[in-house]
């Protein structure tokens, strides 16, 4: 980069900027890696979120379009997630929007990391709560799958009873207040505030022990009890209808191979996302430590080939990145696939097909007819020139 912020003798590189005779680096504009590395990771973040964003919309017009079947329990916890990634995808969408203006308190960055925006808290907030949030709905929601095919005469009399409703409530309970303790203390105290981890910011995380403890720890029990339970699932299911077995006649139905696709989803992305954080966690100390020596090496002015970027610009790679957003995008889908009644589309779809056809049909023969009648008139109106054309001859002769 070139040197083009110096005055009184020192000189910063240009993504640095002069605060009180020393070099700071520029909130608005270092980054932890090359260019090229950011730049891939904003665009795929945009991208990743956008279209996540029309299958959280779609997905929430056609779980309104089938309430009778998407918004009973327990298929309604599928609709909860729905609800918080279209939360968390909004935040990302605006955090691109204005990136800078909304995670830079001071043109420093070193002052924005001693006091984080008031929408860097937000942003934290929604993450820290979304995640575990959704990771509950999910737990939940295969607990009672696993209820349902171990104990199915008890979940049948639980029905008959009307103990659903009951259940369904201290489930929705659970789910709402579990994460709200480690939000307010991350919010109360100051050693565990919601911060800027990567440069270019995007949403802020707690610092310490307090996410671990808060997010990564019991997202992996929850997990991990799923996961175990959906194996018993399976593997009870398996004994049953051999669904397994390409010889069987006995098969999985379309309802019970949606509700495992959305399961397989979410852990895909639970697994990805917390080996994802984790990494970053445990290379945070390094991290930090080797940022810290960068900034004070150009402290007092760049000197070329002095300060060396790379060890902190290889420590986290933004392609892991990149598909942890690609994975979060296609949750919606897999839900709107449980959502969807593939039936009801082929039908809307051939209705489409069949006014498309007509129309342009229509169109077709009204374009030919009008033709034709051109060519009528045109004819006709030959064939009276061609009589008053001969009337004149015999006239004149």
């Amino acid at each position: 980069m070139n040197d083009t912020n110096g005055t009184d003798g020192i000189v910063c590189r240009e993504d640095f900027v002069k605060t009180n005779l020393i070099c700071e680096p520029r909130c608005d504009s270092f980054e932890q890696s090359s260019h090229l590395d950011a730049l891939i990771m904003i665009y795929s973040e945009v991208f990743a979120t956008s279209m996540g964003l029309i299958f959280c919309v779609i997905a929430i017009i056609a779980a309104v379009k089938e309430y009778k079947t998407s918004l009973v329990y327990p298929s309604v916890l599928v609709f909860y997630q729905v609800i918080d990634m279209t939360a968390l995808v909004i935040v990302l969408i605006i955090t691109a929007i204005d990136r800078y203006g909304l995670y830079c308190s001071s043109v420093s960055l070193l002052e924005t990391l001693n006091n984080p925006t008031p929408f860097c808290k937000f942003s934290g907030v929604v993450f820290h709560y979304v995640i575990v949030n959704m990771a509950l709905w999910w737990f939940f929601h295969v607990a009672m799958f696993f209820h349902k095919v171990f104990f199915p005469f008890q979940a049948n009399r639980f029905e008959k009873l009307g103990r659903e409703k009951y259940i369904f409530a201290t489930v929705t309970i659970l789910s709402l207040l579990l994460p709200l303790p480690a939000v307010i203390v991350c919010l109360s105290v100051d050693k565990f505030k919601y911060n800027v981890h990567r440069f270019p910011t995007t949403l802020c995380i707690s610092d310490g022990d307090m996410w671990f403890y808060s997010t990564t720890l019991p997202m992996d029990i929850l997990l991990a009890a799923g996961v175990i339970m959906l194996i018993m699932i399976l593997w009870t299911m398996r004994k049953k209808t051999n669904f397994l077995n390409r010889n069987s006649r006995t098969k999985l139905s379309t309802a019970e191979k949606k509700i495992l696709l959305v399961f397989t989803s979410f852990i895909v992305f639970g697994v990805y996302i917390l080996g994802h954080v984790s990494d970053i966690t445990a290379k945070s100390g390094k991290f930090q430590a080797a940022l810290r020596e960068y900034f004070e090496c150009e402290a007092f002015g760049h000197i070329p080939g002095k300060c060396d970027r790379e060890t902190f610009d290889k420590i986290y790679s933004p392609y892991t990145s990149v598909i942890a957003y690609i994975l979060m995008s296609l949750i919606p889908l897999s839900i709107l696939n449980f959502i969807l009644k593939w039936s009801s589309v082929k039908i809307a779809k051939n209705k489409v097909i069949k006014l498309t056809r007509r129309h342009l049909s229509f169109l077709y023969h009204g374009k030919r007819s009008f033709v034709t009648s051109s060519e009528s008139v045109s004819d006709e109106l030959s064939s009276k020139s061609s009589k008053s054309t001969k009337i004149t001859e015999n006239t004149t002769v």
